[in-house]
């Protein structure tokens, strides 16, 4: 089992259970686990209104991959993927997403994948994703690398798209994808982000890939209305984001995942801790506890 793949490090010392599972369920669709949660929007779209001109092009959005990736670096156990039954940690956060470039039938569409940093602030992030889409729909330059290769497939004959894609599909079970492969297509990131209520979609779950290495598959759909209880038994209302997870329990326990959804959680209810980077949060916290 190779020590290194291009997008992770082999994890020697694991708990017995996390060993066993990628033998017990070799595959992702036998593995996947789901859940849902509710976001309250309410200190989130007045964060976005107070900040429009210091962030410009700020939106819902980019809390989600904000807050997402930041319960990544807390939780790197999250951030793990599988390769011939060795668990793997990935040393970046990618996030992975598909962009159009106007809301229609015929509207042009394509994938983009920026990569975060443990030093990105929030406007740090909407500037790479912003500088990503702007990459993808540039008149100035021809279709990306990997819409340009899928071009091409659709092109040839059935026969030879089919050999081809068993032939990446034969590498990359084995960790042996070419870097050139890995880098201009969506499927080696650490989570894909999907965005159904810009489209007018209620909340979906979206099923997991068994080519590449993305090991949970975020969607979020469109706002909603709940009622609830105060503690003084008054009914109120607010408006939340109802948004549905789907991840690969062969990677982390239980536990893992919970503490990375509070954190997420506790990001996008209360935004402004993500203006400061994940580094700079770690620095703060030694200082307090010094």
């Amino acid at each position: 089992m190779r020590k290194k793949v291009y997008d992770g490090t082999l994890i020697q010392a694991l708990d017995p259970v996390i060993f066993l599972q990628p033998f017990i369920m070799p595959k992702r669709c036998d593995s996947q686990v789901l859940t849902e949660m509710e976001m309250d929007l309410g200190r989130a779209e007045a964060f976005i209104r107070e900040h429009k001109n210091e962030i410009p092009g700020l939106t819902l959005y980019h809390l989600v991959f904000a807050a997402l990736t930041r319960a990544a670096f807390e939780y790197p156990q999250i951030n793990r993927f599988i390769v011939k039954g060795g668990v793997y940690q990935r040393d970046h956060v990618k996030i992975s997403m598909m962009v159009k470039k106007e809301i229609s039938i015929s509207g042009e569409e394509s994938s983009i994948f920026p990569c975060f940093e443990s030093s990105d602030t929030l406007a740090d992030m909407v500037r790479k994703c912003a500088e990503k889409t702007e990459e993808a729909f540039s008149e100035d330059q021809d279709d990306s690398a990997f819409d340009g290769l899928l071009k091409v497939l659709n092109a040839l004959p059935g026969f030879i798209t089919e050999a081809f894609a068993r032939f990446m599909f034969w590498l990359d079970s084995r960790g042996r994808l070419p870097k050139p492969l890995v880098d201009i297509q969506p499927f080696h990131s650490s989570f894909f982000v999907t965005n159904v209520g810009s489209i007018g979609l209620p909340v979906i779950y979206h099923h997991l890939y068994e080519f590449g290495t993305v090991s949970g598959f975020l969607a979020f759909g469109q706002k909603e209305w709940k009622l609830y209880m105060t503690k003084d038994g008054t009914v109120r209302r607010k408006k939340v984001l109802p948004v549905t997870f789907l991840g690969d329990s062969r990677i982390c326990d239980g536990y893992s995942y919970s503490c990375a959804f509070r954190t997420m959680k506790r990001c996008f209810e209360h935004p402004e801790v993500l203006l400061q980077s994940y580094d700079e949060q770690v620095k703060e916290k030694e200082k307090e506890k010094a």
